[in-house]
């Protein structure tokens, strides 16, 4: 059996890995993940128009306004009072909105005129004006406003696994994409396997394969294919992912806190993904991958026809799509009581306790539970898979019942 079973996955793997949908899925994952790196540019640089504006404020408060308004505008001019706010004065300054600023008994009053009242929003130009209109009312000097304005805040970590917020708030922007990578390519292959087997089953191919090779090894050798397949994107998308996502900060300068807008670069991935992350990565997409695979490839086994493979992967789907929601909201409440009960559950887990590894120190036994819990899954799984498979592979006409089925497992 493990010699049918090393020559299946040989077989299998080399048809994937040179057939033309792996290699343009590959390509194509590549370029997503290269545009995804470089998005918060491309939409900062795509919608930086939307903010052009034209200030017109008296010359004594011109100056202050403009360094304030930067935060959230690009000023194209800044124009004396009295200037009549024209359809042609926004186009020829390329800007789509004019802030209008005057200054009153009672500080600070704006007027904005604008083509689209939306991009110009009411808080935005009251947080940003703020320090005038207080400088204004109170007489005091800049400075002093500025400090006034600043409160000293100090955080400081309880048990935690991150030295500070930026890393903290880091690693769950790493995780988040992780665990989507998780989601993508468990599902994406599981899938792929699926077709494979009804492929099979509905060209009669399997009958020539079954007669000539075991079943169980015909099966885990398409599973173990497929898992090699998928750490195979999973290392070259990642790898891509950091290598495109930015670069390590410069000898001179200090290394700069990692955020959510640089989650894959250089200069801050490896200080808030530990090598334990990157390990429970690998090993929850194994055990997710493989729960899964056998499941789909199990229930694709009594399809007598590609049309109904997908009332049959459906509701397979849907547990997934759950443990996805769920991981994600434990990135938010890594030691909830729910977070700690769903990341011991078959299927889910997989996306679960990766999410509560990766942001928070999960007590070893609580993984290690975890972890038997699921390879006893596992066994149970590939058992009861093996069985389904070995039968719905040779059915053929109508699909087995549900007694037949059942029958087969208790067998």
């Amino acid at each position: 059996m493990i010699a049918d079973l090393f020559t299946v996955f040989q077989a299998e793997l080399a048809r994937r890995v040179k057939s033309r949908a792996f290699v343009i899925g590959l390509v194509i994952g590549m370029l997503g993940i290269v545009l995804f790196t470089r998005l918060p540019a491309l939409v900062g640089n795509a919608f930086s128009g939307s903010n052009a504006i034209v200030l017109i404020a008296p010359a004594q408060i011109a100056g202050r306004a403009q360094s304030l308004l930067t935060e959230d505008y690009n000023i194209h001019a800044t124009l004396p009072p009295g200037t009549t706010v024209s359809p042609s004065l926004l186009e020829s300054n390329k800007a789509t909105a004019a802030i209008v600023l005057e200054t009153k008994a009672d500080g600070l009053h704006v007027s904005v005129f604008a083509h689209d009242p939306g991009s110009t929003g009411k808080r935005d130009i009251n947080h940003d004006l703020l320090p005038l209109q207080l400088q204004l009312v109170t007489h005091r000097a800049p400075a002093d406003v500025t400090s006034m304005m600043t409160i000293p805040i100090t955080i400081k970590t309880v048990a935690s696994k991150f030295a500070s917020s930026d890393q903290a708030l880091a690693a769950r922007g790493i995780a988040y994409m992780l665990i989507f990578f998780l989601y993508i390519l468990i599902l994406v292959n599981s899938q792929l396997v699926t077709s494979s087997v009804a492929e099979e089953k509905t060209s009669r191919i399997a009958e020539l394969l079954v007669a000539s090779v075991n079943p169980s090894a015909l099966l885990g050798g398409k599973i173990l294919a497929g898992a090699v397949i998928a750490l195979l994107q999973m290392t070259v998308w990642i790898g891509v992912g950091v290598l495109t996502g930015g670069s390590s900060p410069s000898s001179g300068a200090a290394p700069a806190a990692p955020d959510a807008n640089s989650i894959f670069s250089l200069s801050g991935l490896f200080d808030v993904i530990t090598p334990w992350t990157l390990a429970a990565f690998f090993l929850f997409f194994v055990i997710g991958f493989l729960q899964l695979s056998m499941v789909f490839a199990a229930f694709a086994s009594l399809i007598n026809r590609t049309e109904d493979l997908g009332s049959i992967t459906g509701p397979l789907v849907i547990p997934v799509v759950a443990g996805l929601f769920v991981a994600i909201a434990a990135l938010g409440e890594p030691d909830a009581s729910w977070a700690v009960i769903t990341s011991m559950i078959p299927i889910v887990a997989p996306f679960i306790m990766f999410a509560r590894i990766a942001v928070s120190n999960v007590p070893v036994w609580q993984v290690g539970l975890s972890l038997a819990i699921n390879f006893a899954a596992l066994y149970l799984i590939a058992i009861f898979a093996g069985k389904i498979y070995r039968v719905g592979m040779l059915l053929y006409g109508r699909a087995p019942k549900l007694s037949q089925v059942w029958s087969v497992i208790r067998s």
